[in-house]
């Protein structure tokens, strides 16, 4: 059984306070009145008040019920709350909808509040309780409890922003950390690499972040029409690098969209505003359908020049033919594909076929992408966490900002180049063992810690050519992004013979992707040896 955590009294509230520190460390140039308004208020407060005041911001409410709250921390829950009430930091009884109030009641409490409407019975089900409640109301009724809604929630909300920089972290990454469930390397963060350097910036930023969210939720709900009106909300192209690549991410899937319902001129329109793969492409294909074979051409020769991803030059290489009525080049794969029958015992196939691997003497790891991106995280530790500009702006990253982005590579090519050539005149295996006894259990967001093992880490330093190996980094390097996935599921090694073998495996009508034929088409030219096992039930 797991031990439990115990949690300091104040744990909530100094982590709150180390945020708000930092915050005002880094921007305190650019708070608003309301913010800073906040920022008094909470700072003159006693610390019973403040503990009331994070533990509500923190939790979803907006409206809280009185009897419903019970804190360790704060004996004097009432007085509490009435401090923050003059400092203007909580609202008590606050004027409440009906549609508000009945989201705070049980079923049998709605039927005992609102028993005067008409047409209500304990028979109705919840949903249908709620919108007889809601139509049939005509006032709010007395409550045995108080109504706590606390103020300044989008000051907070901006606060926490500046913090992290987006809107899917929050306090939990100090509860995580705290804990020793997330830790993560020190790096310096210095005012002048902030993310924000105006707060036309940071509004900008906001903004983007609030409507990807509304991008991603209009995915979910497949509504092509409210993703596509996106296009109108959409701010002016930030100067920022970091917020370009923001903007750029956000047009491309709507632009995919609009594209998709042949809003051919729209979508031309937003792609052109994009500097991130794949809106070249898709602009290539969209002036290809509509006839204009001179115009996708151009796209195409402009990325040949200045590729931004490997999937985008294979893009450009293969279409820039079809254009032109070439046929296209076929591959001769020098990777072996066999197929291997087996009793279907209803074990993942990948795990049955590395224990037939094992029985014929081979040792088999099942690795997927977490070994040569795992050695890519040891190996490049430092690089990773160099003090870059724009690249760390608060304690709880696994990677730096611009890591899935072309400008990853351009930015350190130099450091790569440099570390590459040491790597060749040193031993790699005792180099990556070392990195990886000082750097157990950080946040890397290149290593699965569970999916590495000195064993592991030894075997493939030792049986994997530094060239094969020097190879296969320096392609997943150049482009994070698009190259960190489509490795091969096993890797095979006999050491007595100084073998290792790649095996992607796939089951009964499994078929390659893309990835992994890339994958499987670089190790084919650069001589690694690898093989497709497709496997057949017995």
């Amino acid at each position: 059984m797991t031990e439990a955590v115990e949690i300091p009294e104040d744990y909530y509230l100094t982590n709150f306070q180390s945020l708000l520190d930092f915050v005002t460390q880094q921007y305190d140039d650019l708070l608003n009145d309301d913010e800073r308004r906040f920022l008094r208020a909470f700072q003159s407060a006693s610390e019973p008040a403040q503990r009331l005041y994070v533990r509500l911001i923190c939790r979803k409410g907006p409206l809280f019920r009185s009897d419903k709250l019970k804190y360790p921390e704060i004996l004097e829950l009432t007085s509490a709350a009435r401090e923050l009430e003059k400092l203007a930091l909580l609202s008590i009884n606050p004027v409440t909808e009906v549609s508000e109030l009945v989201q705070l009641g049980t079923k049998p409490e709605l039927l005992k509040w609102f028993s005067s409407v008409k047409g209500i019975s304990s028979k109705l089900k919840r949903p249908e309780l709620v919108e007889r409640v809601v139509s049939g109301a005509t006032r709010s009724p007395t409550l045995p409890f108080d109504i706590y809604e606390p103020l300044f929630a989008a000051e907070v909300q901006n606060l926490q922003f500046m913090f992290f920089g987006n809107l899917h972290q929050d306090l939990t990454e100090f509860v995580l950390q705290d804990l020793g469930l997330n830790q993560f390397e020190r790096y310096p963060l210095v005012k002048d690499s902030r993310l924000f350097k105006t707060r036309e910036e940071l509004n900008d930023a906001l903004q983007l972040s609030q409507l990807a969210i509304l991008a991603y939720e209009a995915e979910f709900e497949k509504d092509s029409k409210a993703l596509c009106q996106l296009q109108y909300e959409l701010p002016d192209q930030p100067d920022s690098p970091i917020l370009k690549r923001r903007f750029s991410r956000l047009v491309n899937r709507i632009a995919r969209e609009l594209e998709r319902t042949e809003q051919f001129d729209e979508a031309l329109d937003l792609f052109a505003q994009s500097n991130l793969p794949p809106a070249l492409e898709r602009m290539a294909r969209i002036h290809h359908k509509r006839g204009d074979v001179k115009a996708s051409e151009a796209i195409c020769m402009s990325i040949l020049e200045k590729p931004a991803s490997d999937m985008e030059l294979e893009f450009a290489k293969r279409f820039i033919r079809k254009l032109r009525g070439e046929k296209a080049l076929r591959k001769q794969s020098r990777f072996s594909e066999k197929r291997l029958s087996l009793p279907d015992n209803s074990e993942r196939v990948e795990l049955q076929v590395q224990k037939h691997f094992q029985n014929e003497g081979w040792e088999a790891f099942y690795v997927e992408n977490t070994l040569i991106c795992g050695l890519a995280g040891l190996l490049f530790w430092d690089i990773l966490f160099n003090d870059i500009p724009d690249a760390f702006f608060h304690p709880f990253q696994s990677a730096p900002a611009d890591l899935s982005t072309p400008d990853f590579y351009r930015k350190r090519q130099t450091l790569f180049e440099n570390r590459f050539t040491e790597l060749g005149e040193s031993s790699v295996t005792q180099e990556i063992l070392a990195l990886y006894e000082q750097k157990q259990g950080l946040s890397n967001r290149l290593i699965y810690w569970l999916g590495l093992s000195k064993e592991l880490i030894t075997v493939a330093c030792e049986l994997i050519p530094w060239p094969h190996l020097k190879a296969m980094l320096e392609k997943l390097i150049f482009d994070f992004a698009h190259n960190r996935t489509g490795f091969p599921d096993l890797i095979l090694f006999k050491p007595e013979s100084q073998e290792y073998l790649w095996v992607e495996v796939k089951g009964p009508g499994d078929k390659l992707q893309e990835n992994q034929k890339r994958w499987l088409s670089f190790f084919s030219a650069h001589d690694i040896p690898a093989e497709v096992i497709y496997v057949d039930w017995q």
